[in-house]
């Protein structure tokens, strides 16, 4: 287990974004959940978040002592402004790391990318999307989709920075 957090300069307009591993969560950096975090808040305003990386037991007993249900479930955003006028986002968003395993094994997918969508997921409900009926789950699979392809990797990008590291005689 471990814990890393972001703090940005003075004066920005974000604030701190913590990453805190409490489940191990393989192929997902702390810096990739944080980047995946900000640019889901598309320079919106925040106080802090909190990213916690989570087991199904820890989620499970979340799950039910705030929302009355036993069973473990993927992500859970918990808004934690005490004026819900105020517009900077401040909340908490825990991540089952196994439920986004056995999805990813599902789907044929990188359990890494699972995880972030479950971040991304999570960081839409802290911004007041709601996914209750299709057309709102409609909405947010779009928001995360758009999401997730821009965190994508270019790859000409990849080649053109791995061709500069080769001439200044990097590996």
């Amino acid at each position: 287990m471990s814990e890393e957090t972001e703090t940005s300069p003075e004066g920005d307009r974000q604030r701190p974004i913590a990453v805190r591993r409490l489940f191990p969560a393989r192929g997902t950096t702390s810096h990739e959940i944080i980047r995946a975090v900000r640019s889901t808040l598309h320079g919106r305003s925040i106080r802090t978040i909190s990213v916690a990386l989570v087991d199904d037991a820890t989620i499970s007993s979340l799950h039910e002592r705030y929302l009355g249900d036993p069973r473990p479930t993927d992500v859970l955003a918990f808004d934690l402004r005490d004026d819900s006028r105020d517009q900077r986002i401040e909340g908490e968003i825990v991540v089952s790391v196994e439920a986004a395993r056995r999805s990813a094994a599902r789907l044929g997918l990188h359990e890494a990318r699972e995880v972030l969508r479950y971040v991304i997921h999570g960081t839409l409900h802290l911004m007041g999307y709601d996914d209750c009926r299709p057309a709102d789950r409609a909405r947010m699979r779009q928001a995360e989709n758009r999401v997730l392809a821009g965190l994508s990797p270019d790859r000409r990008r990849l080649k053109a920075r791995v061709k500069q590291r080769r001439a200044r005689g990097g590996v």
